[in-house]
């Protein structure tokens, strides 16, 4: 071998004696791989473990229950890169290393929505979310079923620490509305007719959403729900309930050519009667879906009033559909106190109200003069007549009106045609008779 040849390989030999000389001197470190994600850099293997250990053994004691890793994570030698090297080993496992328990998740429509420790809160939860949307119904109502509309499920898992909520965020969570409810402060000259036309809604809606509410008596500062708000799960509830009821006694007159039309005599004071009428509803969100009378039991006839009247001209009922001052249908709403079968409030109706057919003649129940025909709030279009010895008689929800104010008018006179204005859910003439002021029952008269 020449001299150079032999000069060259002494060389080379140097060179791979040098590099491993070196490569020995460099610090081999552990790279921290999670879910195939590279997320730091360690020197010390053990102290990744001892920080995993040492978090999950405060979070057990934290929780009451096992901890477990998700994941597993591989470490694998490296050379030394001082921008991964970790700082902070106990940052890194909270922030990086994901870790599960055995939990409960409330299951929406085969979504998960959260998950909370232990069953029981989670129960109590809905419970309390149910029992929200009965607030408003009678106490003596029987509540026969309380769902969901969706398909909500309690599902036992393993879950991650971070989806576990406490009480006070599973609360805010669920109770959080998906949508506000339009609420309308009443304003002095509002009805719900007029609500609604604003709204651009029905009348009957409005008395559907606002049962506590009289609709033809509000105020300003009355709240009107205009449309319910949509809360996170729907609750179906259906109730029933049995409310007593008047039997409104039928009036016999009997006629007496020596006294004043508007004479009356009372032979017999005639009694209401009572019913027991059972309903069953059904509440959306505490909202009437239905309501459907199940049955009636008569508990107690009523006794027939007999009267003695003039014969000095006033139109009275006849036959049949004839109501005197309407050719009617059915009395949809007597006089008097009536109940609600939802909230079980109670209300005055201060008249009678006769379905009819829209456009049927309104007529004067006796002579009388007009004093007001118009347009007034709750009653839409509205036909007064003062009748003399403080005798007033009322006719509303017209369609049309015949007559003007300070107009003679004669029993038996058209003064307007039946309609479905102002606070009104469908085409009727609502009749009342105030003595001095004072309500009195309608049929009492015709």
């Amino acid at each position: 071998m020449s001299g150079k040849k032999i000069m060259l390989t002494v060389i080379a030999l140097a060179l791979i004696v040098v590099s491993l000389f070196a490569y020995g001197q460099k610090v081999l470190a552990y790279n921290v791989v999670i879910g195939g994600e590279v997320v730091g850099q360690l020197k010390d293997a053990e102290v990744l473990e001892e920080a995993i250990a040492d978090f999950k053994s405060k979070k057990e004691n934290e929780i009451g229950q096992v901890v477990n890793e998700a994941v597993n994570i591989e470490l694998q030698r490296a050379q030394i890169d001082e921008k991964l090297l970790v700082k902070d080993v106990n940052e890194l496992v909270e922030k990086k290393v994901v870790f599960t328990t055995k939990a409960f998740s409330l299951v929406v429509d085969g979504k998960p929505l959260f998950s909370m420790l232990h069953k029981e809160d989670l129960e109590n939860l809905l419970k309390q979310y149910k029992a929200q949307f009965l607030t408003s119904v009678d106490k003596n109502a029987k509540v026969e079923s309380l769902v969901f509309e969706e398909n909500v499920r309690i599902v036992s898992d393993q879950v991650t620490l971070n989806s576990i909520v406490s009480m006070e965020e599973a609360k805010r969570k669920l109770f959080t509305m998906k949508e506000e409810p339009v609420i309308y402060e009443v304003e002095k000259g509002d009805s719900f007719w007029l609500i609604a036309r604003e709204n651009k809604t029905a009348v009957a809606d409005l008395i559907r959403l606002n049962p506590e509410l009289d609709p033809e008596k509000i105020w300003p500062g009355d709240k009107v729900v205009i449309k319910p708000g949509k809360p996170m799960l729907d609750v179906i509830a259906t109730l029933k309930n049995t409310i007593i009821e008047d039997i409104p006694y039928e009036t016999q007159y009997k006629k007496d050519s020596s006294m004043l039309s508007r004479d009356r005599k009372v032979i017999n004071p005639g009694k209401n009667g009572e019913k027991e009428v059972q309903y069953l509803m059904v509440l959306k969100n505490g909202y009437q879906e239905s309501l459907e009378v199940l049955n009636e039991k008569v508990l107690k006839e009523p006794v027939t009033r007999v009267v003695k009247v003039g014969t000095k001209k006033t139109i009275s009922r006849g036959v049949r559909r004839n109501y005197g001052v309407v050719q009617g249908k059915r009395v949809s709403s007597n006089f008097g106190w009536r109940t609600h079968p939802i909230t079980g409030r109670r209300s005055f109706h201060d008249g009678v109200d006769i379905a009819a057919s829209y456009g049927n003649g309104a007529y004067a129940y006796s002579s009388g003069t007009v004093t007001f025909a118009g347009w007034n709030g709750g009653y839409g279009k509205v036909v007064y007549i003062d009748h003399g010895n403080g005798l007033q008689t009322r006719y509303a929800h017209l369609s049309k009106i015949y007559v003007r104010k300070g107009q003679q008018v004669s029993a038996g006179q058209k003064i307007g045609a039946v309609g479905s204005t102002g606070n009104s859910t469908g085409p009727h003439l609502h009749f009342e008779v105030r003595k001095n002021g004072t309500p009195q029952n309608p049929f009492n008269y015709i």
